[in-house]
């Protein structure tokens, strides 16, 4: 029985091994190994031909993402029978933690500040408390505070002090002495920054580790970069370190053992033609990331193809946005609360810089969401566990399953949508793209509801005692 919701690396692998047991959701053959020894582990449920990637913890402090895919597992597991149509259809691929090393030594931070005996009521107050001291370290006037009293710790990262390599356990022995090293090699980097360790063991950012990324020009030119949020303005990321560092300059370029993992994944399902979709969990903003970026150069994709992919993702990331919500209750005017805090479309045009924008390019159907409206990584989004952690679980259950009932249909007609956009001259403005997709989700979202009371009448015997008189 667990203490708290926090989670540490053992413990999920422990809950793992009670989902495979129970006999639903299946271990499948490892990704992998990180290069300290980890399994990336990976789980399979359903027989359909349509295949769908969901991982978690591309970011090892982004320990709610592995939270979420764990719940959906065991929702699957424990509500065979809500889900039987969708895995008629569909294959679901679940990898949990798809870079172990930074998940194992952010939660080995973690629990020197909350152990697995303590009571949720204090390891809430504690997270509360420690949100709210990230969003201090995000403002611009406490930090130019900070500066006049020569304080080179960020708040968030004083509660942590005194935390470093040693929490990580003998046990993975690599892991601790590859940190260690690091920390060796790199003073400048802020004593107590473990609990936000997003890289891998090498201290390298999976989502950073592309081809594509700018930085990596700078870092070779001799560049020093730092993180421009202001929470993470003390850690320089042209070197090995907790965050956003592409490659070790010292070593040369290469595709980390995680990155090469996903990218192989979905490239074998996508080469047989039976990849559907890739949902990539991250922790924090409440916020779907679905338009694929512009292209790099040497990425030959041309304008309808580009629209064609902008079209089906938005109709994807309707669907799943529909069924989110960071707050219940009614507003001061009597409004749902569920219909006004929907999780945000990102719809901003960028340049293809990290892992998954590239995927988003290449792929069929991808959507990166963002899930606790409570930021704060690693703990943050758990200093609310009524409200905020709960509507982040229940509501991204619900869109998944919901995104999936719909998503064969909503790709028919969005791909029907294309065909009568690259008709028009929409000069590739994306923002007429979004009004006449909105329009066309409008409506069909409508029948959707209108079918859904019909199934409900139906089950209550309405219908049939209709047809009887007639």
């Amino acid at each position: 029985m667990r203490n708290n919701n926090i989670l540490d690396y053992e413990q999920v692998e422990d809950i793992l091994d009670e989902i495979v047991r129970f006999g639903v959701v299946k271990e499948a053959e490892n990704l992998g190994k990180t290069e300290h020894g980890l399994p990336i582990k990976h789980y399979i449920v359903g027989e359909g031909n349509n295949d769908i990637v969901i991982s978690g913890a591309t970011h090892g402090s982004e320990i709610i993402s592995t939270d979420f895919v764990i719940n959906l597992m065991e929702n699957i597991s424990n509500k065979t029978d809500s889900w039987k149509s969708i895995l008629k259809v569909f294959k679901l691929h679940f990898v949990p933690i798809l870079n172990p090393e930074g998940y194992l030594i952010t939660t080995s931070a973690v629990r020197k500040l909350i152990p697995r005996d303590m009571s949720q009521d204090e390891a809430e107050k504690i997270c509360k408390h420690y949100y709210n001291v990230y969003r201090q370290d995000d403002m611009k006037e406490l930090n130019e505070q900070d500066e006049i009293l020569d304080t080179n710790l960020k708040r968030h990262q004083k509660m942590f002090e005194g935390v470093d390599y040693t929490c990580i356990s003998e046990k993975y022995s690599n892991i601790r002495d590859s940190v260690k090293s690091i920390f060796d090699r790199y003073q400048d980097l802020p004593k107590w920054c473990l609990h936000t360790w997003n890289a891998n063991g090498n201290g390298i950012d999976i989502q950073a580790n592309s081809i594509y990324n700018p930085k990596i020009t700078n870092i070779l030119q001799g560049e020093t970069l730092f993180m421009n949020s202001l929470r993470y303005s003390n850690i320089d990321i042209s070197h090995p370190g907790p965050i956003n560092c592409p490659f070790d300059r010292e070593k040369g370029f290469k595709i980390e053992n995680e990155t090469a993992a996903i990218f192989n994944l979905l490239e074998s399902l996508d080469r047989t033609g039976s990849l559907f979709a890739y949902l990539n969990y991250h922790s924090t903003g409440g916020i779907i990331f679905q338009r694929p970026s512009i292209p790099p150069e040497n990425l030959n994709i041309s304008q309808h193809e580009m629209t064609k992919k902008e079209i089906i993702n938005y109709m994807f990331a309707k669907l799943y946005a529909d069924k989110t919500y960071k707050n219940t209750g009614l507003d001061g005017e009597g409004r749902d609360k569920r219909e006004l805090t929907k999780y945000v479309i990102k719809s901003q045009s960028t340049y293809a810089t990290s892992s998954n924008d590239i995927f988003r390019l290449i792929y069929p159907q991808d959507l990166l969401i963002e899930l606790s409206a409570m930021g704060g990584n690693p703990i943050g989004p758990y200093g609310d566990i009524a409200g905020n952690y709960t509507n982040t679980i229940k509501s991204n259950l619900d869109a998944v399953r919901y995104t999936l009932k719909l998503s064969i249909i909503a790709q028919m007609i969005a791909e029907a949508s294309y065909e009568v956009i690259k008709k028009l001259d929409y000069d590739g403005n994306y923002d007429k793209v979004v009004e006449l997709e909105n329009a066309v989700y409008s409506e069909f979202s409508r029948r959707v509801r209108q079918l859904d009371r019909i199934e409900k009448e139906e089950k209550n015997g309405k219908i049939r005692e209709y047809v009887k008189d007639r």
